[in-house]
């Protein structure tokens, strides 16, 4: 049923205020409406990213602690020499080798002495970021171990499927040597060194962003020797 209201002493049919909107109103809300929507796409994305390269730092970070933990484990125990018959190698100092990093200690537990080794590969191409696609821009360090047979090292030398990676997306590894007196050595003998600094930088891996490196280092003091 129509009604007739009294409006600043006109009459005005009250059906005629129920309308939809109109073509402006529609414009201008769902303009409002783009606005807003573009604006929760930018934070999200802005999220997104802080995220992925919060990610990225972290696993650089942990990469390179994890590596910096084990080789500091495995150093301190070097010079350690099992009493278990057969398997000791001619005595010698506990690092034999300092390019690349080699030492001899009882890492596995078996009471007979074993030759570690870190390799540090540097990337072929360091002009662009680590990409675990792009083998020439990864860095990385190896691990490899040799047991005494009673005459030899085996496997002498270790092939590459003998090298474990343990870390990837390294751009240097710096290993400074101490002498028995703790005093730095431009040039030491292995059989002399008794402290070594190492320090690592590693690069963060986000798609899209600007890569940033992270160093992190040790300090590792011989305790056999």
């Amino acid at each position: 049923m129509k009604q007739n209201t009294h409006v600043h002493g006109r009459f005005r049919n009250s059906m005629s205020w129920a309308g939809g909107f109109s073509f402006a109103e529609t414009l201008i809300g769902s303009a409002v409406f783009i606005v807003v929507l573009l604006a929760v796409l930018m934070i999200l994305d802005i999220s997104q990213r802080d995220y992925a390269s919060g990610a990225a730092k972290s696993d650089a970070q942990q990469n390179v602690r994890v590596v910096l933990e084990s080789m500091a484990r495995e150093l301190r125990m070097a010079g350690y020499a099992p009493s278990k018959a057969g398997c000791s190698p001619p005595p010698v100092g506990a690092v034999t080798t300092l390019n690349p990093l080699t030492f001899r200690a009882d890492v596995d537990g078996d009471n007979c002495v074993d030759q570690v080794i870190y390799t540090f590969d540097a990337p072929t191409d360091t002009t662009k970021p680590c990409d675990v696609s792009d083998p020439d821009t990864i860095g990385k360090i190896t691990r490899s171990v040799q047991a005494w047979n009673g005459a030899n090292w085996n496997p002498d030398p270790p092939a590459p499927t003998d090298k474990f990676e343990v870390a990837q997306c390294v751009k240097t590894v710096t290993i400074t040597y101490y002498n028995k007196m703790g005093v730095w050595s431009p040039s030491p003998l292995p059989e002399d060194v008794k402290r070594i600094k190492i320090s690592i930088t590693a690069e963060e891996n986000a798609r899209g962003q600007a890569s940033h490196t992270y160093t992190l280092a040790t300090d590792v003091w011989l305790r056999n020797l």
